[in-house]
């Protein structure tokens, strides 16, 4: 199944603990981002991980794994793609037309 992970800061580690975490964010994203299809990192802080995943203890374990999800507001949706999308609402709509 194809997932958003959204994080937003919701606090800062200490100053002197940056650099560590940098340094497991690193080790995360090497783990992982063969799973990833994007990972973007937004400019106020936190970030997006758009991410095929096979069940929800896989999901559980990448952001488990994450070093900044203790710091973060972590929001997680399902995606789907917009030709797929598109077609399930059109044969809703007709069925209830």
């Amino acid at each position: 199944m194809r997932m958003a992970v959204i994080y937003r800061p919701k606090n800062v580690g200490p100053p002197d603990v940056v650099p560590m975490l940098m340094a497991a964010l690193g080790e995360w994203v090497g783990k992982y981002s063969k799973r990833f299809s994007a990972l973007e990192f937004f400019v106020v802080g936190g970030g997006l991980v758009l991410a095929d995943i096979d069940d929800s203890a896989e999901l559980n374990r990448i952001v488990a794994e994450s070093p900044f999800t203790p710091f973060t507001d972590v929001e997680i949706m399902p995606v789907v793609d917009p030709i797929t999308a598109m077609t399930n609402y059109r044969e809703v709509g007709a069925a209830f037309a």
